[in-house]
């Protein structure tokens, strides 16, 4: 909220237009390095909702990465640290690679529900030449189409922070984890490029 926004620009001085940028859906992703934090801007997917009639919708997420804290901006209030994945959690940089890695696992479960969908698309298309069912499929292939542009777009910022790894301070294992989140990422591209 505006009030939110204030404080952030403020007293944490996050700059606004990258504040604005976390919080636009059409922004692309993108690191930044500011004095006193980093800012990476990514693509995730929305949380699926049966109202969105088939159409799987791309946002985007802000991480403001501090020595003490990490700042996570989103447009719409979505659990962040749930799960297992942050229980075995020790620094803010093993964090961070947590929060990178998790629109990349959440585009592989949509990957999947979508493929799930084409499968029956295809079927009822196959018995019943239906116009419902072949509007249902161009929606789909327009949700992917958004889904390659976001995930490219990450992969992007994924490997700007391979090539700045000494400004993040990873350890080798850390680095080694960024290696596995860019790997997940291109075969999540490569998942989307073929659906």
């Amino acid at each position: 909220d505006p009030e939110e926004k204030k404080f952030l620009v403020d007293s944490i001085k996050i700059d606004e237009h990258t504040l604005n940028s976390a919080l636009d859906q059409d922004e692309i992703s993108r690191l930044e390095f500011e004095p006193d934090h980093i800012a990476i801007i990514m693509k995730r997917p929305k949380n699926y909702s049966s109202k969105f009639l088939l159409s799987f919708k791309v946002t985007s997420m802000g991480l403001f990465i501090f020595t003490d804290k990490i700042l996570v901006v989103l447009s719409e209030d979505v659990p962040v640290f749930e799960g297992k994945t942050f229980g075995k959690s020790i620094t803010l940089r093993d964090i961070t690679l947590k929060l990178v890695q998790k629109p990349v696992v959440h585009f592989l479960e949509h990957l999947k529900t979508i493929s799930m969908i084409l499968d029956e698309l295809e079927s009822k298309i196959n018995r019943t030449m239906q116009y419902k069912y072949l509007l249902n499929l161009f929606t789909l292939e327009k949700s992917l189409v958004y889904y390659l542009s976001a995930i490219n777009s990450n992969m992007l910022v994924i490997e700007k922070m391979k090539s700045n790894a000494s400004k993040f301070v990873f350890n080798t294992e850390e680095q080694e984890f960024l290696d596995d989140i860019k790997i997940e990422n291109s075969q999540c591209y490569k998942q989307a490029d073929i659906y």
